[in-house]
């Protein structure tokens, strides 16, 4: 199997995996089959899929009709493995099955007694947790930030941000730790990784070391100048990471400073990069997302609602 594959190979293995499995979850059940075919030939072909599932059959030996006996014995109760590699394969081997399990599917508990509640009940139980694990798998193996948006929006390849770059360094006086805790938590819930130095520094690690690391790993930094902020000098050192990361990833970074009411002057060393006047966390947290190289997504319903 080739080991590496380029950028056009991901790109049309994730588009072409995105358009089988949501034919095999969304269209209507009388069509299962027809579906579920097409995507296990592709899950079978596909080069980027198979290195996901091909070192987990290679390490793994799971069962699937010892699986569809125990849950006829069981009456339509089912187990899976406590492993997550082992439960994905099992899941895969499982729809591999399907076609010589036509009438066992009648021993699952669905609600209902038609055909087509056996298969609603196969998708959402059984194909469903597969696909989405698999395409969380697929979004790590292919070295991309958001797999599920990529997925679900076909948005372009160089559009994606790898894992290591979607930090936002959060900069600031231990004083003001209360204030940009608050962007901290409403830039996590958005889907990037803030940098705060309690939550991402151990004890014992060496400072510098690891404030260049959160530099480097950042899309953004940003500076909090509010009414305790007296002087420039202990920021000395980030602002300079912060210029580095500039130069280095030119319009990949930002350099964005905050300035609350009542706060001293931006500092010189800022004053040539982005700075906003503001008067609450809302506003200034509006203009960050505004200031930010990535963009938030898409609207879209909660995993939960649809379920």
């Amino acid at each position: 199997m080739q080991s590496n594959l380029s950028k056009t190979d991901i790109n049309d293995s994730l588009r072409h995996f995105k358009n089988r499995r949501d034919d095999l979850l969304h269209e209507d059940s009388a069509t299962f089959d027809h579906y579920l075919e097409r995507f296990l030939d592709f899950c079978k072909s596909d080069l980027l899929v198979q290195k996901v599932l091909n070192p987990l059959d290679q390490k793994y030996t799971v069962d699937a009709d010892g699986w569809w006996e125990e849950v006829k014995k069981r009456n339509g109760s089912m187990e899976f493995p406590q492993n997550l590699d082992e439960e994905l394969l099992l899941r895969y081997k499982i729809l591999e099955s399907l076609p010589d399990r036509s009438n066992d599917i009648y021993f699952l508990p669905a609600k209902g007694s038609k055909k087509d509640d056996y298969l609603d009940y196969i998708k959402n139980v059984i194909a469903r947790p597969f696909a989405v694990e698999l395409t969380h798998r697929l979004g790590d193996v292919a070295d991309l930030a958001s797999p599920e948006a990529r997925m679900q929006q076909a948005v372009p390849l160089n559009r994606i941000p790898k894992k290591n770059k979607i930090k936002v360094f959060l900069s600031h006086k231990s004083v003001d730790k209360p204030l940009v805790k608050r962007f901290y938590n409403a830039l996590k819930v958005s889907g990037f990784d803030p940098w705060l130095d309690e939550p991402n520094m151990a004890a014992g690690t060496n400072l510098e070391r690891e404030l260049l690391k959160g530099f480097e790993e950042s899309c953004a930094a940003v500076f909090f100048i509010t009414e305790n902020f007296k002087d420039e000098k202990y920021l000395a050192t980030e602002v300079d990471y912060a210029i580095i990361q500039k130069r280095k990833k030119e319009k990949k970074f930002a350099i964005i400073t905050l300035r609350y009411s009542n706060a001293a002057p931006v500092p010189g060393l800022l004053d040539p990069y982005i700075y906003k006047n503001i008067e609450n966390d809302l506003e200034g947290f509006y203009e960050l997302v505004r200031a930010l190289p990535i963009e938030l997504g898409p609207l879209r319903w909660k995993k939960e609602v649809v379920d």
